[in-house]
């Protein structure tokens, strides 16, 4: 098949093109914004059109931090529906045989749940501190819905946990949560720093993906389009989680530094609780192995300790 990768050269981007790479797929990884604007539907036409794939698999977000989110919620909120809107309407008309697959991460989900089930996502109101993202998550199953209503259209979608790995931001503002914690430890180790100050109580309870790990999931999805068990979104989960104090704990105790950890109770927890209930993915995918955590953990480390200039 011919794949177009939209999105491919962001964090959950690079890792999906690295997958692909490995497989026998035609694989065509869209320029970056300055060449190919999804916000803009001409840009996004001419970008499917000259691809003319079979399945166009979507990484591309504006996202960042809670703080990132919360600050520029209006502009985070635009160009992510721009976005999902020009490549489903672009999709529609120019490869209608196509599949759109792309992660739908967790924020979608109502913040207080115990445990986000696939059927969960409508049961309460989003975490106002995700309101901007996570409304357009939340939309990327009904954008599907439609769109296959009216023509046909075929969508290949996971809900993900909040991911981690390797080739994502420097930029603390706009990482992922675990990866921007990875890279203020690296930072603080090699500068040795007193302390470093975290946002919240460290009460929060999280389920972590890796993200070669999704990778390698939407890779092997790509061989099963026919599979019924794939037809509507499904959790890519283990139905575990860690408090943010444990993972700080973590994360410290493997880049090694031995400062002083200030919790700034001030500021936000986010949402209680984020796992994601593993029922239906391991009837989908029964034989996979997820990486084991400490060494994704020590992996993204490693990754910004070769990036950062420390």
């Amino acid at each position: 098949m011919k794949v177009l990768l939209l999105g491919g050269h962001g964090f959950v981007g690079r890792n999906v093109a690295a997958a692909l790479a490995a497989t026998a797929h035609e694989v065509v990884v869209a320029p970056g914004r300055d060449r190919c604007d999804l916000t803009d539907l001409d840009a996004a036409r001419s970008c499917i059109r000259a691809a003319g794939p079979d399945v166009v698999v979507n990484c591309a977000a504006l996202v960042g931090s809670l703080n990132y989110v919360t600050e520029r919620a209006a502009e985070v909120l635009d160009a992510n529906l721009r976005m999902l809107l020009n490549i489903y309407r672009s999709v529609a008309e120019i490869v209608p045989g196509a599949v759109i697959a792309h992660p739908i991460a967790n924020c979608a989900f109502p913040g207080d749940l115990e445990i986000y089930r696939e059927d969960s996502l409508w049961q309460g109101a989003i975490h106002r501190s995700v309101l901007s993202y996570g409304s357009t998550r939340r939309m990327m199953p009904v954008m599907a819905d439609c769109y296959a209503m009216q023509y046909g259209l075929k969508t290949l979608a996971f809900f993900t946990p909040n991911m981690y790995g390797p080739h994502d931001s420097t930029d603390p503002n706009k990482a992922h949560a675990l990866n921007a914690l990875c890279a203020r430890m690296v930072k603080a180790r090699a500068e040795q720093a007193p302390f470093i100050e975290v946002w919240g109580t460290g009460t929060p309870v999280r389920e972590w993906l890796y993200a070669p790990d999704f990778a390698r999931v939407l890779c092997e999805a790509l061989d099963r389009l026919a599979d019924p068990g794939l037809a509507a979104p499904l959790n890519i989960a283990q139905q575990h989680g860690l408090t943010v104090r444990e993972l700080v704990e973590l994360v410290a105790a493997e880049t090694g530094y031995a400062g002083q950890i200030r919790w700034d109770r001030n500021r936000p927890d986010g949402a209680p609780r984020k796992v994601m209930d593993s029922e239906l993915f391991r009837k989908s995918f029964p034989d996979f192995r997820f990486t084991d955590f400490q060494g994704g953990v020590r992996s993204t480390i490693d990754y910004y300790r070769s990036v950062l200039p420390y």
